[in-house]
């Protein structure tokens, strides 16, 4: 088991809040209960891959599987046309689809906003994979539940943010197009793209109130793959 599953299973999913975050882990903890989000800048995005990258490297997920990818837009018709590229990842709703839909109980929400897995109690049985829009999630046959795998997904990287660290992907991202911070407590840049007017979520038919946010590409017709 790698060290992000060890880190759950020990006993910290029920942490509030870890230290604040910047590109260097010094900043110190703002006080209250934090409540975590991303934002993608999609015009910032050259699909470069290098967040599937670290995130396969940090989370060691099975092969084939990712807790994020891109995807890709071509946007008009060629040779008229050039390619959007969309991060997409879990979303950690406010109102989660997957939490509700788990017989055993074993996805839940952290009161920092985190949507999180228990795979002790986790049996595989897979409705919360069915229940999520937007493809988050998927069981890894590598451990075994009583009904089959284990189901996982992204967790903005919780035992790295215990360090006081950001998520691998944020962190590998040379173009800085996703921006990761405490919704509650905002500061720096991702401060002031809270502020926005345009800041848009996938599938908001939903209504699941995601915590991911995104930036449409301004030269893009479509804006990008939401």
């Amino acid at each position: 088991m790698n060290e992000r599953r060890l880190f759950l299973k020990n006993g910290l999913l029920a942490m509030v809040g870890v230290t604040a975050l910047s590109k260097t882990p010094k900043a110190e903890a703002v006080a209250g209960i934090k409540k975590y989000g991303m934002i993608i800048d999609l015009n910032r995005c050259t699909g470069c891959q290098s967040c599937v990258v670290a995130c396969k490297a940090q989370n060691k997920t099975v092969q084939d599987k990712f807790n994020t990818k891109i995807l890709t837009l071509e946007d008009g018709n060629y040779p008229d046309s050039r390619i959007v590229f969309t991060p997409v990842l879990c979303n950690h709703c406010d109102n989660p689809a997957c939490v509700p839909a788990c017989p055993a109980e074993a996805t839940f929400k952290l009161p920092n906003g985190i949507v999180v897995t228990d795979w002790d109690k986790c049996q595989g049985i897979g409705e919360c994979v069915k229940a999520c829009p937007y493809e988050a999630r998927f069981i890894d046959q590598r451990y075994k539940g009583e009904m089959g795998g284990k189901v996982d997904k992204c967790d903005f990287c919780l035992n790295r943010l215990e360090q006081g660290l950001l998520p691998a992907c944020v962190e590998a991202c040379e173009a800085n197009a996703r921006l990761f911070g405490d919704i509650n407590a905002p500061d720096g840049e991702f401060s002031e793209y809270l502020k926005r007017t345009d800041l848009k979520v996938r599938k908001p038919e939903k209504k699941t109130n995601p915590n991911i946010r995104y930036v449409l590409n301004r030269r893009s017709r479509k804006g990008g793959s939401l």
